[in-house]
């Protein structure tokens, strides 16, 4: 291991860096340039360029958000758009060196345009095949079940997209809105998942607090948690993620700019990182956020003085808070420790 650094990690090593991204959600990640084709395509009402679209992404808490959010799911009116989306996604993060992704979709916001969750998926597939094939980075699907549509809804999903796994689709997910839909209603549909073969990762602990983590721990058996910014309202809860390592899919800006976390440097992903928690850090939904991963962890240098050791650490929880093999994290860990061990001995700052 590099010696560790006393300064900032410049932002150089930081884009070369290899990369994986555990929590990143497809359609909050369509590049701006994307996003304005589609608007133009199916004549978005006030959309005349990629300024337009980059003004309306605004807003001042969570549950604007999601009003901006199923704005931009407006743009969306066939299965095909999804091919496109995908692959635009994963060419741009191939850019900022991410190597491998679990990434969220929620064929539920489309339904009402006419449009299949197996259209959607098979889609979804498509494009990332066309992206690994010509960019060399891996993505797995997790289908977001979305709280806000109801046990019922999802148990039909985990059903319905079964034949999808290990095709492209890895797992399933709990996104929207947790304080007003508990994750306890989701209990039999995530025992339901589980025998059927998909892996299991919940939202919790990002709007609602500590008993919304365990709720996802204990109820739905989920091997990561999705954001749990809030654990820290709970010790037992801190002390058992500490002890178990169950990975938590930190996404700091996020956090913020849906004003869930009043302000960067009071985010806890330095304090729990220092606690011994498993974190392991994301864009969650870049476009929305104007932010990537790169970024992310720039900020984490900056901000909360990470050194390189301990990005390179936190991209290594990635790989093992991963749902790959046991095999593909051993060689996906060997291939990112040769690369970070290749930067460092390029700089001088790390000699």
């Amino acid at each position: 291991m590099p010696d560790r650094v006393q300064g900032p990690v410049p932002r150089e090593l930081i884009e070369k860096m290899p990369k994986a991204e555990l929590h990143l959600h497809m359609e909050g990640a369509i590049p701006i340039e994307t996003l304005y084709a589609f608007a133009q395509t199916k004549g978005v009402p006030g959309v005349g360029n990629q300024d337009d679209v980059k003004r309306r992404l605004a807003y001042a808490n969570f549950d604007e958000f999601i009003r901006v959010w199923l704005w931009t799911n407006t743009f969306i009116r066939s299965e095909g758009d999804f091919e496109e989306i995908a692959y635009s996604v994963l060419r741009s993060l191939s850019k900022q060196n991410v190597r491998y992704v679990e990434a969220f979709y929620s064929p539920g916001n489309y339904l009402e345009y006419g449009l299949t969750s197996q259209g959607i998926t098979e889609s979804m597939i498509r494009g990332k095949r066309r992206a690994e094939t010509e960019f060399g980075i891996r993505c797995e699907l997790i289908v977001d079940l979305i709280r806000d549509m109801g046990p019922a809804y999802g148990m039909g999903l985990v059903k319905e997209l079964e034949p999808y796994l290990g095709r492209g689709l890895i797992g399933v997910g709990l996104g929207g809105s947790e304080d007003r839909f508990p994750a306890d209603a989701y209990e039999l549909v995530y025992a339901e998942a589980r025998k059927r073969g998909y892996r299991l990762t919940a939202h919790a602990g990002e709007v609602a607090g500590a008993p919304s983590i365990w709720a996802a721990i204990k109820k739905l058996g989920a091997e990561r948690i999705g954001h749990g910014l809030r654990a820290d309202e709970d010790e037992g809860l801190v002390s058992y993620l500490k002890e178990s390592q169950t990975p938590l899919e930190m996404c700091p800006t996020s956090n913020v700019k849906t004003r869930v976390c009043g302000s960067l440097s009071s985010h806890p992903i330095r304090r729990y990182f220092d606690q011994g928690l498993r974190v392991t850090l994301n864009s969650d939904d870049p476009t929305m956020f104007d932010t990537t991963i790169t970024k992310e962890y720039s900020t984490l240098g900056d901000t909360f003085h990470f050194t390189w050791d301990e990005l390179r650490r936190i991209a290594l929880n990635a790989v093992g808070g991963s749902f790959m093999s046991e095999a593909e994290k051993e060689s996906t860990r060997r291939d990112f420790e040769k690369q970070f061990d290749r930067l460092a001995a390029a700089e001088p700052s790390l000699n």
